[in-house]
């Protein structure tokens, strides 16, 4: 039998999934995706949107940033899931990695979502990052390159209003054992942002702040914290904070946990905070930040993604 999503042939992959997923899906067909469902109309989370957006205070903002996870498992119902509770979280600015071309052109083609924001306009390729910015905010997009040896970019949305001269950029850092590369691609965005003092750095930074990944199976940590590649933030970013440990230092803050999301995620031990929030640390204040996508999406466990979101707010120092 086939799985099924609003009427369309849900395709699946289990290259990733856990012995789990793949005992539930064991009755599926394995296809290659030739088709993505358009997205629901979501007519109540569009009005909890506005109605949110409407009462928010001026001098504040809220960011969301979001690894939506390339795997074609569950894919469309995977989008369906995460863009209902994006809409429900009334972010001003969604910052998204891993978007896939079908994800991309099925939120370019929802009345709904751009009707409450303006979408990236930029290829996303195989995959890629990709924003939606509160159409209030009359954003200008720039697609930034980086040092990359697997195709990664950086978009940076730039508001002309609500809080002008606000800047996010949000990227994928390189993937794997690229700790030289990662640092080369957080400089690239230190010096694009050097001259814009009210601005968010977000997405998948692709290294935890307490440990280097593989330590679980070692034995022994790889290397003392102090020689952590976290630091790098200190070194390139020195006038940025990590909202996460600011605001929450008693919590570990992981966002990608094979254990809370073994569905998603193949390896149980790895638990890692790779998804961050920075914000120049001057101008503006953190206040809130938040996880999302923790919540099952169906019966045998699945989440939105393998990695789970995070929503932050700000206040604007004046």
């Amino acid at each position: 039998q086939v799985s099924t999503f609003s009427g369309h042939i849900q395709f699946v992959s289990i290259g990733r999934g856990s012995m789990q997923a793949r005992r539930g899906m064991q009755h599926m067909t394995h296809l290659t995706p030739t088709c993505w469902p358009a997205l629901p109309p979501f007519s109540a989370e569009a009005e909890v949107c506005r109605e949110a957006h409407a009462s928010r205070a001026s001098s504040t903002f809220r960011v969301l940033t979001w690894n939506v996870w390339f795997d074609p498992l569950l894919g469309a119902e995977r989008q369906c899931a995460l863009i209902r509770e994006v809409l429900l979280a009334a972010p001003d600015v969604a910052c998204f990695q891993e978007v896939v071309p079908e994800f991309a052109r099925t939120l370019r083609e929802s009345e709904t979502v751009c009707s409450l924001y303006d979408v990236s306009p930029f290829a996303v390729g195989n995959y890629g990052d990709l924003q939606l910015v509160r159409r209030a905010c009359n954003a200008k997009f720039e697609l930034q390159r980086m040092p990359t040896n697997m195709g990664r970019s950086a978009v940076i949305s730039s508001w002309t209003s609500l809080i002008p001269g606000l800047h996010v950029a949000s990227a994928h850092l390189e993937s794997l054992k690229s700790p030289s590369t990662r640092r080369k691609q957080l400089a690239v965005l230190a010096e694009r942002l050097a001259a814009c003092p009210t601005s968010v750095i977000c997405g998948d930074f692709n290294f935890d702040s307490t440990k280097t990944w593989g330590d679980w199976k070692r034995g022994k940590p790889a290397c003392p914290p102090e020689e952590l590649e976290n630091k790098v933030l200190l070194e390139v970013l020195p006038e940025f904070v990590d909202v996460w440990p600011l605001l929450r230092p008693d919590e570990e803050g992981i966002t990608f946990d094979g254990k809370e999301n073994p569905i998603c995620v193949q390896d149980s031990d790895e638990q890692m905070r790779y998804d961050r929030i920075l914000a120049s640390a001057g101008p503006l204040q953190p206040v809130a930040i938040q996880m999302l996508g923790r919540e099952d999406i169906n019966d045998w466990g699945a989440r939105p993604s393998d990695h789970f979101g995070l929503c932050g707010d700000f206040e604007v120092r004046r």
